[in-house]
């Protein structure tokens, strides 16, 4: 084939749309494989993390590892390509069809990689209503743990879980009675299992103590709560849509649980709220487990 000496520019726009590119068009394939190979490493880390809870560290260190890959293949790229400015024999795979494939390629296992840990590992949601204030605000950007033992939640985790009356909506809650616990409400407060919770991330918005009759907001009847399932309840207590009245969240409904805030954007003031970035929502207005418990789980 005759001399086609490789281009600067075109290096770095090739890598620039897709990481490994300009590495092909340099000739180096094997460099582009391992480029291609080396986001795959991201997902036992974030495992890692999840288990260890070092999400605020680790979810800044990823971010920079992330940026500092993707630089680094552009940067390797145009500088590969510098050196065969004057001469080099293109490869056989070194086509215009070679390269639109590769992408395709690419976006393809991109989706699948992606679909496949928002499904079984973590995703971020975003929170547009104010039910979880004050531990989760407006604006807040949250990442949820959608690993097996995280679709069974304990008391005082907060989850993610399709709406009941409309499966399409997600709902977040914060789970304070599972499977087998009695759960009442007398005039705002919560007593599970016959004790009074103690609860010092709730916040009410209204002073008035509506009757049973009337509402079951602030006085429900005491039930038990069926096998696999669990009453919910939301930190903005009367500002919240939740068990109270649509009643209990079977198992096969929760999304994930939540883990971590990485991002908070303040709509009102137009500025990020850099203070909550990283933050543990269960930190650190922990959940306060009743004195006696009968059910003896979680």
């Amino acid at each position: 084939m005759e001399n086609r000496p490789r281009k600067r520019w075109i290096a770095g726009l090739l890598s620039l749309v897709q990481p490994g590119l300009g590495q092909i068009y340099n000739g180096q394939l094997r460099k582009a494989i391992v480029i291609y190979i080396l986001p795959l490493l991201l997902i036992p880390i974030m495992i890692l993390c999840l288990n260890v809870r070092l999400v605020k560290v680790c979810l800044p260190a990823l971010v920079i590892l992330a940026v500092t890959y993707y630089l680094w293949a552009i940067i390797d790229a145009i500088r590969t390509a510098g050196k065969l400015s004057s001469e080099y024999y293109p490869k056989r795979y070194n086509m215009l069809i070679t390269y639109v494939g590769i992408y395709l390629l690419g976006m393809v296992i991109f989706s699948i990689t992606s679909g496949g840990i928002r499904s079984h590992f973590i995703q971020a949601f975003t929170i547009p209503a104010s039910s979880m204030e004050p531990t989760i605000l407006v604006g807040d950007r949250i990442l949820v743990d959608r690993r097996e033992q995280a679709r069974n939640p304990r008391r005082g985790d907060l989850i993610v879980f399709e709406y009941p009356g409309d499966v399409s909506k997600y709902f977040m809650k914060r789970v304070v009675a599972i499977g087998g616990d009695t759960v009442e409400i007398r005039d705002k407060q919560l007593i599970v299992n016959g004790n009074p919770m103690k609860e010092p991330y709730v916040i009410y918005g209204d002073r008035d103590v509506l009757p049973a009759g009337q509402s079951p907001r602030d006085n429900l009847g005491s039930f038990i709560i069926p096998a696999d399932n669990c009453f919910v309840l939301g930190d903005n207590r009367d500002r919240s849509l939740d068990s109270r009245f649509f009643g209990v969240v079977h198992k096969s409904r929760i999304k994930g649980t939540v883990k971590s805030i990485y991002w908070s954007w303040d709509g009102k003031k137009g500025s990020v709220r850099w203070e909550r970035i990283g933050r543990d929502v269960l930190q650190p207005n922990r959940y306060v487990q009743p004195t006696a418990d009968k059910t003896g789980s979680g």
